[in-house]
C-alpha cells in the first residue's frame, strides 16, 4: 500500500504541475471531460489520497 500511495501522490503532483503549466498528458485528458473544476478536484483528490495512503503505511515493510 505504501508504493500505491507514493505512486498516486507523485502522479497527482505531476498532473497538478502539468495542469498549471497548460500542458496535459494524453492519458489524463479524460479528467477534463467533466469540466475544468471537476478536473482540478480529481487531481487534488488523487494527490490527497496518495498522501494519506503513504502517510498511513509509511512504516510498512
Amino acid at each position: 500500500m505504501k508504493f500505491i500511495g507514493l505512486f498516486l501522490l507523485l502522479a497527482g503532483l505531476v498532473s497538478l504541475v502539468m495542469g498549471l503549466s497548460g500542458a496535459n498528458l494524453l492519458v489524463l485528458n479524460w479528467v477534463n471531460q467533466w469540466g475544468e473544476g471537476v478536473g482540478w478536484a480529481i487531481r487534488a483528490g488523487v494527490t490527497a489520497l496518495g498522501g494519506v495512503l503513504y502517510y498511513i503505511y509509511r512504516h510498512e515493510d
